[in-house]
């Protein structure tokens, strides 16, 4: 059993079926725990959360921008909720990632691998690539998804590692 978790292009958004998305295209059992919208405080939390509760033989994480948040539980971007935004800091998200990402890794004793969605990572073995240049030049939803060709060339990619 893997487990993946991410945001929206994890959880696939845009494609007819979800079901469609690059996890379910790896060829293994898989719980998706994606959510449109996802911070990494969401990602942080319920991999932790998800794991202590069960047993899974490897965990990939799709990381996303660090210009989300959660807050009691709700998922807020500059979009959603300018006003917390106004005054952001965007080197101490790039920190609070860069802690995140460390500290999950040191926790997770299984096979693991760290993807981002668009950004930069920082210098982790369990790094694999960037969900957006192993989509790059295939057909997008109106807001910029990648439809079945870009899921699919994302879980040949992740395969290759798996």
């Amino acid at each position: 059993m893997i487990l993946t978790i991410g945001d929206s292009f994890t959880y696939g958004s845009e494609l007819s079926d979800p079901k469609l998305a690059w996890p379910y295209l790896l060829g293994k059992d898989v719980v998706n725990l994606a959510v449109p919208g996802a911070s990494n405080d969401y990602i942080f939390r319920n991999t932790i959360g998800y794991l202590h509760k069960n047993k899974v033989d490897a965990v990939i994480v799709a990381w996303t921008t660090p210009n989300r948040i959660e807050i009691n539980g709700y998922q807020h971007t500059p979009n959603t909720s300018p006003g917390l935004f106004k005054e952001w800091n965007e080197e101490w998200a790039k920190q609070k990632l860069a802690t995140q990402m460390i500290a999950l890794d040191k926790f997770l004793t299984m096979p693991h691998y760290f993807c981002t969605t668009w950004d930069e990572p920082i210098n982790l073995d369990c790094y694999i690539g960037r969900l957006v240049e192993w989509c790059y030049g295939s057909p997008k939803g109106p807001n910029g998804h990648p439809l079945e060709e870009g899921h699919q060339r994302i879980a040949n990619e992740i395969s290759k590692h798996i």
